[in-house]
């Protein structure tokens, strides 16, 4: 439960406090606020899912699975499962770097609404249908909604305010094209 509450406490409370602190040139529009409101879900959300990861392939995969279930059990789609989320955090957090904003965001988004969407999936029929209430999979449930749905949705603002050059070749865009437009005159 603490894993899940930390995690979006951080989300929350990091993406408001970067609003208000922005200094960018864009600051206060619409499409830079989704821009961090995106950031703080996907890189918070890559350090858990890599925490989270080698929690389920570390030596702890027994006491984890414990906790996730009382009928899961180590087994190798716990090893898979932790795979796959080393691999979709790895790539939400190599969104922190400005270079690989532009079409970075969308792999990112998208496979974290992809792998969450189907773990919130999993997590919901374990409630409802096999009446699994261990912390570790009813906690899951909200916290994925709001990483799902906020990473969707904050996606879909900044993509449809954010002008092309900004949003698909990422910030630095036009800058990369004078410095080369520089080096080719000189």
């Amino acid at each position: 439960m603490v894993f899940f509450l930390i995690q979006l406490a951080l989300m929350i409370v990091g993406a408001m406090v970067h609003i208000l602190a922005d200094r960018s040139a864009r600051r206060r529009t619409i499409g830079r606020n989704a821009e961090l409101v995106l950031l703080w879900i996907l890189v918070p959300g890559g350090v858990f899912g890599v925490f989270a990861g080698f929690g389920h392939v570390g030596p702890n995969a027994p006491e984890i699975a414990k906790d996730i279930g009382p009928d899961f059990i180590p087994s190798m789609f716990q090893w898979e499962l932790g795979w796959n989320d080393i691999a979709v955090g790895l790539i939400c957090l190599l969104t922190f770097r400005i270079r690989n904003r532009g079409g970075w965001l969308d792999a990112a988004v998208w496979a974290l609404a992809i792998s969450y969407g189907g773990d919130l999936a999993g997590h919901i029929s374990q409630y409802y249908i096999h009446d699994n209430t261990a912390t570790n999979n009813v906690w899951a449930i909200p916290a994925e909604i709001y990483i799902v749905g906020g990473t969707v949705i904050a996606w879909a603002v900044y993509r449809r305010t954010t002008p092309r050059s900004v949003a698909v070749l990422g910030p630095n865009a036009a800058r990369g094209v004078e410095e080369r437009e520089e080096t080719s005159v000189s």
